[in-house]
């Protein structure tokens, strides 16, 4: 029997909190490629990438989507142990990756990222178009786009799992993710992930509602009511909730309009905020 020694990277924060590195057994003359898909990753994910780094060459690419694909001459293992380690490459299309590696291409993840971004976007890009015109549901309600345009926005694309707009000079983007809903302003990771979705929503009217009163000579937040039951406490320069109701902004004026439309609709807000 082949001693196979197996380990792989963290795929995100809380991933490593046990190790990841196995021992496994398999006859002598299994060829390279299938020891490697039998001590692929448990993560099962289409769309993500490993690269395949063998006794410290570079062997494979290996996915849900493709299997194993090689990288070096396929070979019968005949002594052992052979140390496999799975790079994540995160959500580099594996075929494109295969194929830049083959070229020639440095197995150096961060690298192959920004090469791969571009691609990444008119991908993602042209997959929300479709998403648009082919599923009937869209992420925010039609309160909430009524909402938003009566400050002014402009909807770009409304699918079932974003939405885009732009205020102001500003591009807006609303993306599910997960359970959460997630708010970014121009480029740069999210100002705001919020849950549950109506408290989003509430949320993306209040700020855009604030921007409307600024831009009329009004202060920013209006003289109402804080409802109880929504309580942020500030880490460095973010703002978050505890328990099943999750805030999480990055400025004191995210904060403080979580705070006051927390328990009310999305009418209620454009009452409290009305000009």
């Amino acid at each position: 029997m082949i001693e196979l020694r197996v380990d792989r990277d963290s795929v995100a924060m809380g991933d490593d909190a046990v190790s990841h590195a196995a021992t496994l057994s398999v006859p002598d003359g299994t060829r390279l490629s299938a020891a490697i898909e039998t001590s692929s990753p448990e993560i099962r994910a289409q769309g993500w990438s490993w690269v395949v780094v063998v006794d410290g060459e570079v062997a494979a690419v290996w996915s849900v989507d493709h299997g194993v694909r090689m990288l070096v001459a396929d070979r019968e293992l005949d002594h052992g142990p052979a140390d496999i380690y799975f790079r994540y490459f995160v959500q580099i299309d594996p075929a494109w990756l295969f194929d830049r590696l083959a070229q020639g291409a440095p197995a150096h993840r961060y690298d192959l990222e920004a090469e791969y971004a571009p691609i990444a976007r008119e991908k993602y890009a042209t997959e929300l178009r479709r998403r648009e015109r082919e599923i009937a549901a869209k992420l925010l309600s039609s309160e909430c786009i009524e909402a938003i345009e009566s400050y002014g926005a402009q909807v770009t694309l409304h699918a079932d799992i974003a939405c885009t707009f732009t205020y102001r000079g500003d591009t807006w983007t609303v993306r599910r993710a997960d359970t959460m809903l997630q708010v970014f302003v121009g480029p740069g990771g999210p100002r705001a992930s919020i849950r549950p979705h109506a408290l989003g929503e509430a949320w993306l009217v209040g700020m855009l509602g604030t921007a409307a009163r600024v831009a009329a000579g009004r202060i920013e937040l209006p003289d109402a009511e804080v409802l109880p039951g929504l309580d942020l406490t500030q880490r460095g320069g973010r703002w978050t909730s505890q328990g099943a109701t999750v805030v999480q902004v990055t400025s004191d004026l995210a904060a403080r309009v979580a705070e006051l439309v927390y328990g009310r609709s999305i009418a209620e807000v454009r009452a409290v905020f009305e000009l």
